[in-house]
């Protein structure tokens, strides 16, 4: 009688679907992302998506969600100098675009038709805007952005941010440096909001 196939536990089925699933994302992009994709590269059945995150909306939720916790570490500074923070924030903004450019189009770039995120998906994605406003209000208390309200300043700078970074993602950027010029955006942002 031969050897029954033995079952990967069920508590890791979860870290190795989404660490299969991202390398997917990064490497192949939306196009190979599907179910029998995953499940091979993670080594389980592809019954186990199904039964762990109701199939791949249920894997998408959980990379959107993952995706903007990293992402909220990477716009979080807290020093004394805030001016510093929200540039160092921005800078993070683009290294996590640069870094996981799966994940970033997931979260950014509606490539996945019939994905909606949920309710409880989307104020995780909230965090990470509300850090952002954070930075902004601490500026604003050391005379930065004084004619603005910090929600409105913050989805300025978050929406350059994107247009950069999309267009970069896209190779549809033409600047000799683009890290000089993504900080070259910055100043610019900075300086007429001031």
């Amino acid at each position: 009688m031969g050897e029954r196939a033995s079952r990967t536990p069920s508590e890791k089925i979860s870290p190795e679907v989404l660490s299969a699933a991202m390398a997917i994302l990064d490497e192949e992009g939306p196009d190979g992302f599907t179910v029998r994709a995953i499940a091979l590269r993670a080594n389980v059945a592809p019954m186990a998506i199904y039964n762990h995150f109701d199939g791949l909306n249920g894997v998408r939720e959980a990379l959107w969600i993952k995706g903007f916790e990293i992402f909220n570490k990477e716009l979080t500074f807290r020093t004394d100098d805030a001016a510093d923070d929200l540039f160092n924030g921005a800078l993070g903004y683009r290294k996590f675009a640069l870094e996981h450019r799966g994940l970033y189009a997931l979260m950014f770039m509606g490539r996945f038709r019939g994905f909606l995120p949920s309710p409880a998906a989307i104020d995780v994605s909230y965090q990470a805007f509300q850090t952002l406003v954070s930075n902004v209000e601490r500026c604003q208390q050391a005379g930065w952005f004084k004619d603005e309200s910090a929600l409105d300043a913050a989805q300025v700078i978050w929406s350059a941010c994107h247009g950069y970074v999309s267009l970069e993602l896209l190779s549809v950027n033409f600047a000799a440096d683009p890290n000089k010029t993504f900080q070259l955006l910055l100043a610019t942002l900075r300086d007429g909001f001031n």
